[in-house]
């Protein structure tokens, strides 16, 4: 009888470990729940639809309501002209680092402007600072593209 006790008991306290340390738990961390969708919008692409925009002559432009979506352009070569940029996202606190790498060689003798999509949800803040860095055309050193203030 003693064995059962103490096997139950073993059993509660793994259930209860199990329960509490789980991704649901309410005290779990923000990053969690933050979920990213990034893409590119097939293209050569020009003019913005989104609600914001940070500068009438700049290509970035973000809606927050919900959902952070944000749109920028990249340049690229022109051949092929989808499925070429690959995005990594980082959040910090109240800073988001974009990445955005081409991926595809350069096949064509053009450079064209490029729009990329981001979807961010899950976030807490009413407020962030956004970076995107990528390559020059001409080169492959990285640079700030983009250093944009986000408000909800």
């Amino acid at each position: 009888m003693k064995n059962y006790f103490s096997l139950l008991l073993l059993f509660l306290a793994a259930l209860i470990y199990t329960f509490s340390c789980s991704e649901n738990n309410s005290t779990g961390t923000h990053e969690n729940r933050v979920k990213v969708i990034s893409k590119q919008i097939p293209g050569c692409l020009g003019g913005l639809h989104l609600s914001k925009s940070a500068n009438s002559d700049s290509c970035f432009s973000y809606s927050f309501d919900d959902t952070l979506k944000i749109e920028f352009c990249v340049f690229g070569n022109c051949c092929p002209d989808s499925q070429r940029f690959a995005s990594e996202i980082h959040i910090k606190s109240d800073t988001i680092f974009a990445t955005v790498v081409d991926t595809a060689g350069d096949l064509c003798y053009c450079i064209c402007n490029y729009k990329i999509h981001l979807e961010i949800s899950g976030l807490s803040g009413n407020q962030y600072l956004f970076y995107c860095d990528y390559p020059e055309p001409s080169g492959a050193q990285k640079s700030i593209k983009y250093r944009e203030l986000i408000k909800r």
